[in-house]
């Protein structure tokens, strides 16, 4: 009787194939490799006699619950050579006899097109004319930005350091006069973020319904994208995070309150896949970025400040304000955002005309549905500054973020009163972090051309007619040129607790002297365009001379604004100007938002792999009340591995700082940062962050 060979071992050799791959930073029990690039697996046989061996050896490799050839999710290939990365090949590398047995050390090359996931792995061969077969393990196949034949493929190492490895960065938010930078833990490689991203791609409405299908898709970048922006957001499906602009955000988390998406991915897994309460545009941009770097598409995280909502696909906003002023809620759901978070993707788009590969916008914010799902793109930034709406996915919608244009209505008591159209505010400071620093780099001018130059209404008028819209103007009818200006200064930033001083200009341009009536007023809005409460206005008239310009200025005291604000919102100043002999309108507006003081960080000793590290946080109370309820949050990719670390304090008195120890274990070398979170309960959700150098081993 001949009994079959045992495999005694099986050794995927993780420290070599994860150096080859760039997947060693990646804290997995399972051998994690990146498609069309080879990898070796070690295997130890016993036979019993010397001379016996297996022989006609094969490979087959198998993804998802129903794998078929058919589908390209099962394949076998033989043991012979490997022939580049079009199609599995496998060759033996070194056969070296051992004892009674055989190590055998098998390079294996998937296609660089092949579908990614998790792969189960089997050997198989005949002993004495039998056919044998082994399971080998599993391992975990990445999309490949470093392969050249792979449609993720980005042609620049620093790139790639910044856009697939790096874990921390800094996100933007605020308004257009007041850019604040928030610093973001990805933590793409932290433990079992990657076996929960996979398992996001399980949970998708298209993996529920037909598997084998699913997965025979996730070879395409554009694919898979969409399926991560829809499952980002929970409005379909059991995705990662539940939405709110609610004030209060009632059993559940303030978005402002979240420093990284490591803790939201967990607590997802943790609650049997229930989405995460609560996140805003730029949490659901921050951990679509962590989900995109993990799967290896390079992936960056970009601010749009004043970001338009079409509603209607008409390419404009419309916004409504009454006669002191005041923002009204349109009520076919337009809006113009301080600012709207999203991301870029880097890959070819084989499903289009050539002109489109590279940057592609991908937003995971449930705004409007496209394809039957709350999704967004990919969205082609080409496609988006050349007004080729088009184009697939989504197109018309980011347009309109960048590049839209607002018509200002006034509600009067006999009815609907058009004022000017704005061509030139929408999509200011398109912005992301730079590569290799902390900086903020302005991407504008991907987006579109400069702001009220002929090329950029050129191709304004370009989108119209692709869009066959059903807009009664067009732009070069619309743009009626008045022969008064008005403005609104800030004079500076101001802190909570500070007079706001602001200066009303306005400029008579004719020949003769001109009576205007001015309605100013300030509201409390959200960021995302919805007016609240109006708090305070006040009413004037101005008596202008020829060709000249006069003006005004006004204080908001704290007692006016102070309780009004609250996290995330800032306050709206509106200058409505009426010529009182015309009746021509024109508003000027400007949004306010608090500049936040910092937080101190401070790092005592020298930052040692595996060894405690004292970190000192400090912030100063700038105001003149007694802040209590204090918070202080602290988390960082491989700095707090086992999930941010909280500390209370009780109060903090007026114009004194609050210090809080803690202590971090480096589990990582190489730059590490550390993200910091300030709350309490006049002050809310002020960031810090510091970056620490952790030497290698």
């Amino acid at each position: 009787m001949n009994f079959p060979p045992e495999l005694y071992r099986t050794d995927f050799n993780k420290s070599k194939n994860g150096e080859e791959h760039r997947t060693q930073v990646i804290r997995s029990k399972e051998l994690i490799i990146r498609r069309g690039q080879p990898f070796t697996v070690t295997l130890l046989f016993r036979y019993r006699a010397r001379e016996e061996k297996l022989e006609n050896l094969k490979i087959i490799a198998e993804t998802g619950p129903y794998p078929s050839p058919q589908a390209g999710t099962q394949t076998q290939f033989p043991v012979s050579e490997v022939r580049g990365n079009k199609w599995w090949s496998a060759e033996v590398d070194t056969s070296n006899d051992v004892g009674n047995g055989v190590s055998l050390s098998i390079r294996i090359c998937s296609p660089a097109a092949a579908c990614v996931g998790r792969y189960s792995l089997y050997l198989g061969g005949t002993y004495w004319g039998t056919q044998q077969s082994f399971f080998l393990g599993t391992i975990v196949l990445l999309f490949n930005p470093w392969c050249p034949d792979d449609d993720v493929f980005l042609d620049n190492e620093t790139l790639r350091q910044e856009y697939v490895m790096n874990e921390n960065g800094f996100l933007y938010q605020g308004s257009k006069d007041f850019i604040q930078n928030v610093p973001w833990n990805f933590g793409q490689f932290e433990d079992g973020v990657g076996d929960i991203c996979l398992k996001i791609l399980d949970m998708s409405p298209s993996f529920l319904k037909d598997p084998a299908k699913d997965c025979s898709k996730r070879g395409d970048p554009v694919y898979v994208s969409r399926i991560i922006s829809a499952m980002i957001n929970s409005n379909d499906d059991q995705g990662v995070i539940e939405s709110s602009w609610d004030e209060y955000f009632r059993s559940g988390t303030n978005p402002s309150s979240w420093n990284g998406s490591v803790a939201i991915l967990r607590l997802w897994l943790r609650s049997n896949c229930r989405p995460v309460r609560y996140g805003q545009c730029w949490v659901l941009a921050g951990v679509m970025c962590t989900v995109m770097r993990f799967l290896g598409i390079p992936t960056r995280v970009i601010t749009n400040f004043e970001s338009a909502h079409d509603t209607n696909y008409s390419l404009s906003v419309d916004e409504y304000y009454d006669e002191t002023g005041k923002k009204l809620e349109a009520t076919e759901g337009d809006s113009v955002w301080n600012f709207h978070v999203w991301n870029e993707c880097w890959m070819a788009r084989r499903d289009l005309r050539s002109g489109y590969d590279g940057w592609q916008v991908l937003d995971a914010t449930p705004q409007e549905i496209s394809g039957g799902t709350y999704c967004c793109g990919p969205a082609p930034v080409k496609a988006v500054k050349e007004g080729d709406v088009d184009v697939d996915y989504d197109v018309p919608f980011v347009f309109a973020e960048v590049n839209g244009d607002i018509i200002h209505w006034v509600v009067r008591e006999n009815g609907l009163e058009r004022g000017q159209t704005d061509t030139l505010s929408i999509g200011k400071h398109i912005s992301t972090k730079s590569v290799g620093s902390n900086t903020r780099e302005d991407i504008t001018s991907q987006y579109k051309y400069a702001e009220g130059s002929q090329e950029e209404r050129n191709v304004f008028e370009k989108a119209l007619l692709k869009m066959k819209t059903t807009k009664p103007y067009k732009t070069s009818e619309s743009v009626v040129a008045l022969d008064f200006d008005v403005s609104l200064k800030l004079v500076e930033s101001p802190l909570i607790g500070q007079t706001i001083l602001l200066i009303y200009r306005i400029f008579n341009k004719t020949r003769e002297s001109k009576e205007y009536s001015v309605s100013v007023s300030a509201q409390e809005m959200q960021y995302n365009g919805k007016p609240l409460e109006q708090f305070w206005k006040e009413k004037f008239d101005m008596d202008v001379n020829p060709n000249r310009a006069m003006e005004k200025s006004f204080q908001l005291h704290p007692v006016h604004y102070q309780r009004y604000v609250r996290s995330g919102n800032n306050i709206r100043v509106t200058a409505l100007a009426t010529d009182l002999k015309t009746k021509k309108i024109k508003l000027a507006v400007k949004n306010i938002i608090f500049e936040m003081p910092a937080i101190d960080v401070k790092v005592y000793g020298k930052p040692q792999l595996y060894q405690p590290l004292s970190i000192m946080l400090n912030f100063a109370n700038p105001s003149n009340d007694i802040l209590s309820n204090c918070v202080m949050t602290a988390e960082g990719a491989g700095l707090t591995p086992n999930g941010p670390i909280i500390v209370y304090m009780d109060q903090i008195f007026p114009r004194r700082s609050g210090y809080v120890k803690i202590f971090c274990v480096p589990v990582k070398s190489g730059k590490l940062q550390l993200e910091v979170n300030f709350s309490s309960d006049k002050i809310k959700f002020v960031k810090g962050s510091a970056a620490i150098e952790v030497p290698w081993l």
